[in-house]
């Protein structure tokens, strides 16, 4: 396997291409390409450099606590180290293809135990780890248990459990991953060495999506690279769910108007025009506007969120001079936008960008956003008459 991020070889590119023929079952992107080794994880340095210090010294505590938004690679990591404590490696550790790693990767290794506490979280499930943890290894040198959404133990299991937590027996390791560490007792909390996963910095999503996509042989936009990072919030696993929407069979080049497509936004186009219909103080241009757009399939939402979003690059516009450093748009989009919205003022568009923030907020709890939202518009335009 090619050990360079972003770059590819001949070999990746025929193993890839072999991935995607109908002899072997489709995988998901971002089990393709999970990493393997540390050296591939894109981020969380602060995660990396103390669990490959503490594998090299053979100083391993005996719980973690993995806590962080979703998609961050908490799971990842809790595997990357479950493989790095049984690598059979004399070098840098995980190797990554020695047996046990390879066994690790593919879920057959019997001394690493995952388990969804989401559906496993009851004392009954608790009493079945303290039953397999008074056994040593059999296959490796430790015993690892990977329990993930570990918040969601009820009060019962997690009593039960802290027993096992405080008094492990010798060469076992039990790795807590949750995006809700204040749901765990602080008794759980407190015997565990704790990571906090951050969000990615959209700079690095964009580097990494970039180096998948040459090994798909994927011709993808670097603009089109950049919205995807602004869409995943940070969250590397929902950037590669979004390429993934963005690629059906045969595509072999990626656009921005292609991930504007499956992620369901109309486009600055759409928002310009509606823009200016509220702008004019054209009511009526403008309701029709937004029916077209919700005709179009476009969820109600999403068209707020879209509108904030072309609202907030007006008004990065007039005040950076090189906005592009902060938008997910060409500098071509970026004219438009400038030209199109030139007549708005600063005052303007923030309390526009305020009162449809305020309405997106409220539509979570709402069965008929759209009605609210065609109340908004009215209201712009009437006030910019």
């Amino acid at each position: 396997m090619c050990r360079r991020q972003t770059r590819s070889c001949r070999g990746c590119a025929m193993e890839e291409k072999r991935m995607q023929t109908n002899d072997t079952p489709y995988i998901a992107i971002y089990r393709r390409f999970r990493p393997e080794i540390f050296d591939k994880v894109i981020g969380q340095a602060h995660v990396v450099n103390v669990l490959k210090a503490q594998i090299a010294s053979g100083s391993v505590p005996h719980a973690y606590l993995f806590s962080g938004t979703r998609g961050t690679g908490k799971t990842t990591m809790a595997r990357l180290l479950a493989k790095g404590l049984n690598c059979l490696s004399d070098a840098e550790r995980p190797c990554g293809v020695c047996e046990n790693c390879r066994a690790i990767a593919e879920g057959g290794f019997v001394d690493v135990i995952e388990i969804d506490a989401a559906s496993n979280n009851g004392v009954a499930d608790v009493r079945e780890i303290k039953d397999i943890v008074i056994y040593p290894p059999t296959s490796g040198k430790y015993r690892v248990f990977i329990i993930d959404e570990a918040h969601m133990l009820t009060q019962a299991a997690s009593n039960a459990f802290l027993k096992t937590l405080e008094e492990p027996p010798e060469n076992t390791v039990f790795i807590l991953a949750t995006t809700e560490p204040g749901k765990l007792p602080a008794t759980i909390r407190s015997r565990c060495l704790s990571f906090e996963f951050k969000r990615l910095p959209q700079a690095l999503i964009k580097e990494g999506l970039a180096g998948i996509a040459e090994r798909l042989g994927i011709e993808a936009e670097g603009i089109a690279l950049s919205l995807i990072a602004t869409e995943s919030d940070g969250s590397f696993r929902d950037a590669l769910s979004v390429l993934e929407q963005c690629l059906p069979p045969g595509r072999v080049n990626l656009t921005r108007e292609d991930v504007l497509e499956a992620v369901g936004s109309a486009g600055d186009d759409a928002f310009a025009e509606l823009s200016e219909a509220v702008e004019a103080g054209d009511t009526a241009a403008a309701l029709l506007k937004l029916a077209a757009l919700i005709a179009s399939g476009k969820e109600v939402r999403r068209i707020m969120e879209d509108w904030i979003d072309y609202y907030r690059s007006a008004l990065l516009i007039k005040y950076i001079e090189k906005p592009e450093t902060l938008l997910a748009r060409a500098p071509e989009n970026i004219d438009e936008i400038r030209k199109r919205t030139g007549n708005i003022s600063e005052s303007r568009l923030s309390a526009s960008i305020v009162k449809l923030s305020k309405l997106y907020n409220e539509s979570r709890w709402l069965s008929h956003p759209g009605i609210l939202l065609e109340m908004l518009i009215i209201e712009l335009s009437e006030e910019a008459r």
